[in-house]
């Protein structure tokens, strides 16, 4: 049976007023469903009231109340005495719908007999004299004949009202229902990847046709299973858990016309048990309704609706709502695809732009990191081949310390890595399980079962390779994956040639100006430093300081313990040269046992105190390390501007304080002084 309408929405009380007056009658209708009156009554007889009044209320609903089952049950009119000797009756009005009412009314009395006895009845029931005279005041009588016609009329145009009214409320409530399922549907038109999107679709969707359990249902990384993103009802908790077998349902050689109905709008019904019970749905489901809610090649959305019976108009608009929303999902997917794939063109052109700056290491995991971005996926590595070792070495893996990198190293040949690198050839596994040359154990950290892997290539020639794995919404990489990847292996190998081209030329630059023995900068670049310095110093007008260092006797340590230990010497000044001065100071050696420091911002005063300390760790620690005893060093330090004007002043000025220190004794710091 069909929900009743709200009655009071349509002003059937106005309605129930004019048909009172028109039969000159107490009229009310009465809804069997709610078990009770919609509207107040209209009118009543001063006999009712005399008797409501001395607490006979309920007794008279109870009556009237069985009398209205009775006739409802029967559909037929039923004429019937009340307490106060009224004659009654109850009018049941079926509509086309289903819906049952009951017209009740009469509180008339067919003579004045019937009225006279009524009277003494009151005087029983505890009515006073001056109360009964109200009774005699208004008396009405109809007789059963003309309340027999009245009563059947009456049938007849309840009947043609109530009828009104109830198609036009199953309009409007249609009318809301679309409206509703439409503004719902819209919001897939502005954001497809809210979760709660389809949980309102569904929650709607339940709660305006009364739906017993529904769930939504997508086709996840194995083809024929789909699995719940959304429930709803009884069977909700059930339903989230579920990973369902549609495609099985779907298949038309496992349905019979028995078990599965097809409407015009290509909506599906199941009604077999069995079937669904093998297509894994909750235990106890009877039957379901399949409708389908996006549908692009690769994956589709279902939306089931369970144990719940639904007639033509309500599947007609579930199934115009699905298609509607599935247009706007196929819409909006499409539009995200546009743009992944321009995110994906600037990604790639980012590739081709990275800083080779970067060590190998630092520029190998930025590329990993930006790759597995453009793809979707959580888990990947980059590895180069290194002909020295004959072995495939990891420069970047995700979610691994590089300190244990070395474990995932592989020979040609060796694993899945090792022969995507001998043959040189790209690898696309959609289902690792059921892959027979990959072994069922050999991937346990991975989530998934598929991953992609595109050896890098140089010259013709494979370099290293770039495995890609677990995409992070769950589903297999396919062929357009397997294409980017490739695309994205040129642009890979491109910035690892460059970054290796910059640290060669690096290395190269390294050599050229530093000293090979010492490490330190050589004579020619502490010579542009120095010009650096003298020029921002006049800019921002402030101090420089140089200082020249010389080893004592130097020939003679070279004479007394070998070459070798003097070469140990001239190290061992440059290591103490490292630790004593400051990070924004220069060292270099100018040539054979001499060194100089450049000491930026820096006045006499305050370059005095390093140069002393200088010569004091040196004495320390080349007497104990080089096991030659007083072994020392001579210092002099010149200024700018203040000891010269020119680079080559400020080198000559220090030059001749270092001459001095030397003849004034040895192991002494010496400042210019022109």
């Amino acid at each position: 049976m069909d929900h009743s309408v709200d009655l009071s929405r349509f002003n059937w009380q106005q309605i129930q007023k004019a048909l009172s007056v028109l039969c000159g009658l107490p009229l009310f209708i009465y809804d069997p469903v709610e078990n009770r009156p919609p509207t107040p009554k209209t009118q009543d007889t001063p006999a009712c009231f005399l008797v409501q009044g001395v607490g006979q209320e309920t007794a008279c609903l109870d009556n009237y109340r069985n009398k209205i089952a009775l006739a409802i049950k029967t559909q037929q009119i039923l004429f019937f005495k009340c307490q106060a000797n009224l004659n009654n009756f109850v009018i049941p009005i079926r509509l086309s719908k289903g819906v049952d009412y009951a017209l009740v009314g009469g509180r008339t009395y067919s003579t004045h007999a019937d009225a006279a006895a009524f009277k003494e009845e009151a005087i029983r029931r505890g009515i006073s004299t001056d109360q009964q005279s109200a009774l005699d005041e208004n008396r009405p009588i109809r007789s059963e004949a003309a309340l027999q016609l009245v009563v059947e009329n009456l049938q007849t145009l309840g009947t043609i009202l109530l009828e009104n009214i109830h198609l036009r409320s199953q309009y409007q409530s249609k009318s809301s229902h679309l409206s509703t399922l439409i503004d719902v549907s819209n919001q897939f038109r502005k954001d497809l990847s809210h979760s709660m999107h389809y949980i309102t679709l569904l929650n709607t969707i339940g709660s305006l046709f009364h739906l017993k359990s529904a769930g939504i249902f997508h086709q996840g990384l194995q083809k024929r299973v789909y699995r719940n993103i959304a429930s709803f009802g009884e069977k909700k908790t059930a339903l989230h858990q579920s990973e369902i077998l549609l495609d099985h349902l779907l298949q038309k050689e496992s349905l019979t016309e028995e078990s599965v109905s097809r409407n015009k709008e290509e909506a599906l019904e199941i009604s077999d048990p069995a079937l669904l019970h093998v297509a894994q749905f909750p235990e106890g489901t009877q039957s379901c309704h399949l409708f389908s809610l996006s549908d692009d090649g690769r994956s589709k959305i279902c939306l089931v609706i369970l144990d719940t019976e639904l007639k033509n108009d309500n599947i007609k608009m579930i199934t115009s709502f699905c298609q509607q929303a599935g247009a706007a999902i196929k819409t909006l997917s499409l539009q995200t695809q546009i743009a992944d794939r321009r995110k994906t063109i600037h990604s790639l052109s980012d590739l081709g732009t990275f800083d080779t700056q970067l060590r190998q290491g630092a520029l190998c995991s930025n590329l990993l990191e930006q790759t597995t971005q453009i793809l979707g996926a959580d888990q990947g590595s980059l590895m180069v081949y290194d002909d020295t070792k004959n072995e495939l070495i990891v420069m970047a893996m995700k979610g691994i310390n590089p300190s244990l990198f070395s474990l995932f190293n592989v020979k040609p040949g060796e694993g899945i890595a090792g022969k995507v690198y001998q043959d040189g050839l790209p690898l696309l596994v959609e289902n690792a399980g059921q892959d027979p040359q990959i072994h069922p154990t050999a991937r346990p950290r991975y989530k998934t079962d598929s991953f992609v892997i595109v050896p890098l290539k140089k010259a013709g020639r494979t370099s290293g390779l770039i495995s890609i794995a677990d995409k992070a919404d769950g589903t297999a990489f396919s062929e357009e994956d397997l294409d980017l990847l490739q695309a994205m292996s040129s642009f890979i190998t491109m910035a690892m040639d460059r970054s290796a081209l910059h640290e060669k030329a690096e290395e190269l630059r390294e050599i050229s100006i530093t000293d090979p023995l010492t490490g330190l900068l050589n004579r020619r670049y502490f010579q542009e430093r120095l010009l650096e310095e003298i020029e921002r110093c006049k800019r921002h007008e402030l101090p420089v300081c140089l200082i020249m260092i010389d080893i004592d006797d130097f020939k003679q340590v070279n004479d007394t313990y070998g070459h070798l230990k003097g070469d140990e010497a001239i190290k061992s000044l440059a290591a103490t040269l490292r630790k004593t001065i400051r990070s924004i100071d220069v060292a270099s050696r100018y040539g054979g046992e001499e060194f100089t420091v450049i000491l930026p911002q820096t006045d006499k005063e305050d370059a005095h105190r390093i140069a002393k300390r200088l010569c004091e760790s040196f004495s320390m620690e080349g007497t104990a390390q080089l096991g030659i005893p007083s072994i020392t060093i001579s210092v002099g330090l010149s200024s700018f501007p203040e000891d010269a004007e020119t680079i080559n002043g400020l080198i000559d000025s220090a030059d001749r304080a270092l001459y001095q220190a030397k003849h004034s004794g040895k192991n002494r710091v010496i400042v210019f002084k022109g």
